[in-house]
């Protein structure tokens, strides 16, 4: 990330932090969504997601900690907010297998009813996948593949070595890989 963006951003991400809802409002948009992503896979509840999303920014934006500590960029400091919000989350509640009941639906409005069936079964199957990684291998997979992050950031956030965290990575890929492979055999 060029310098002068990531001093842009952590002017913003400071801004926010003293109330200013215009930065805030920013800071939102500019990490909701993979916030989001990474909370939805991790524990499958559309309601719960939604709820746990607006405390990591309430957190995140209320700690004490300085722009120093964000390490690269305050998407680090949003990422290890969430990663612990949801160990936390997944320490108070046990783990409950996602029916297709509750699977999140997304309607493409070009696709027939049988490729959203597909699409519904994909994702499906991909969360019980992901389930059966240890908890870092999930982080891994779903900050590097699903938020595009780095393996420098993921490192950050999972507290390795920038070769611990591409292991996880490719450890969970061939993971997904097999079980993805025997489900469709």
């Amino acid at each position: 990330m060029p310098e002068n963006d990531l001093k842009n951003i952590k002017k913003n991400f400071e801004k926010a932090k003293k109330g200013d809802k215009e930065f805030f409002s920013k800071i939102y948009e500019a990490y909701f969504k993979p916030l989001y992503r990474y909370v939805y896979l991790r524990i499958g509840n559309k309601a719960e997601s939604d709820d746990l999303v607006q405390d990591i920014f309430i957190k995140a934006l209320n700690s004490s900690e300085d722009s120093a500590s964000y390490d690269s960029s305050p998407i680090i400091h949003f990422c290890n907010v969430a990663r612990k919000s949801v160990l936390d989350w997944n320490r108070k509640r046990r783990r409950v297998l996602m029916s297709h009941e509750n699977m999140e639906n997304y309607p493409d409005e070009k696709a027939s009813k049988t490729e959203e069936n597909i699409k519904r079964e994909d994702l499906y199957n991909l969360h019980n996948a992901l389930a059966d990684l240890s908890d870092d291998g999930q982080d891994a997979v779903i900050f590097k593949f699903m938020n595009g992050l780095s393996d420098e950031d993921i490192g950050s956030i999972l507290g390795v070595s920038v070769p611990s965290a591409r292991r996880l990575e490719a450890q969970g890929l061939i993971l997904i890989r097999d079980i993805l492979k025997r489900q469709y055999e």
